[in-house]
Order: structure tokens, then C-alpha cells, then sequence
């Protein structure tokens, strides 16, 4: 038996290596909403921004927000959750929009901000920068703080 199942499955990974048919390495269209990947991309930014407050409750719950490295993490998880739900109603905004945002090719280009969509869909593209930079700082800072830690191998 051992002997026959060591003999079926590197055939069973060729034929699931083998199978699945040829794709473009990019695909253009995959970002649009409406495609499978915009809903995709869309439940992955809420998947990590419930994951980043999951960690949160987890460090509370077990007390651990009395060390300094765990208050760092925390600062650095909520940042992050803040910033996918910010890009969640950002990309949403953004594929709702009738109109563009910014119009011309080149040096011609013209900003339009008309509503308050454009608004959000200028503000939640621009912030990426304030948000993003912190939390990894923060997030590095917590984990040197608990390597740090005396007694920590």
C-alpha cells in the first residue's frame, strides 16, 4: 500500500503541475470593477484590516499591552487596519466614479474635483504615504523593542 501511494502521488503533482491552462502573466483588465479581481483585491483589503484588529483584541486580551514592544505592534496593526479600510472605500470610490479624476495625457493633465467622490478618490490615493510609513515604523520599532527585551533569546 505505502509502496503504491508513493508511486501515485508524484503523479498526481506532474498532472496539477501540468493542467491548468496558459494565462498572461498580466492581465489589464483584472483591476476593473466588476472582474473577478477587483472583488478579489476588494475582500483582501478587509480580510487584513479584520486580521490587524484581531491581533489587537489577541494582545488585550492577554495582557500583553503592558510592554512596550506589544504597544508599539498595536499602534502599528490599528494604523494598518485604518489604511485597508481607507483603501477599501478608496478603490470603491474610484470604480463607482462616472466621471475621472484626472483628465489629459502628459503636461495637459487637469485634476477635477467636482463632488465629493472625487474628493475621496484624490484624498484616499494621496494618503497611502501618511499612513503606510508610520505603521512600518512602528511595526519595526515594536519588534526591536521585544528582541530587546532582557531575557528575550
Amino acid at each position: 500500500m505505502r509502496r503504491r501511494l508513493s508511486q501515485v502521488c508524484p503523479a498526481v503533482f506532474v498532472l496539477v503541475l501540468l493542467s491548468p491552462r496558459y494565462v498572461q502573466a498580466q492581465w489589464v483588465t483584472w483591476y476593473q470593477f466588476g472582474t473577478e479581481g477587483s472583488y478579489v483585491h476588494e475582500i483582501a483589503h478587509l480580510f487584513f484590516a479584520f486580521a490587524m484588529l484581531f491581533f489587537i483584541h489577541e494582545i488585550f486580551h492577554a495582557g500583553l499591552e503592558k510592554f512596550r514592544g506589544f504597544r508599539l505592534l498595536v499602534w502599528a496593526w490599528a494604523i494598518l487596519a485604518f489604511w485597508n479600510l481607507d483603501a477599501f472605500i478608496g478603490h470603491w470610490a474610484d470604480w463607482t466614479m462616472e466621471n475621472p479624476v484626472i483628465m489629459g495625457q502628459g503636461w495637459g493633465r487637469q485634476l477635477l474635483m467636482y463632488d465629493f467622490q472625487a474628493w475621496l478618490v484624490y484624498i484616499t490615493k494621496i494618503d497611502h504615504f501618511i499612513l503606510l510609513v508610520p505603521a512600518f515604523l512602528l511595526f519595526y520599532l515594536g519588534l526591536r523593542a521585544l528582541v530587546q527585551k532582557p531575557g528575550a533569546e
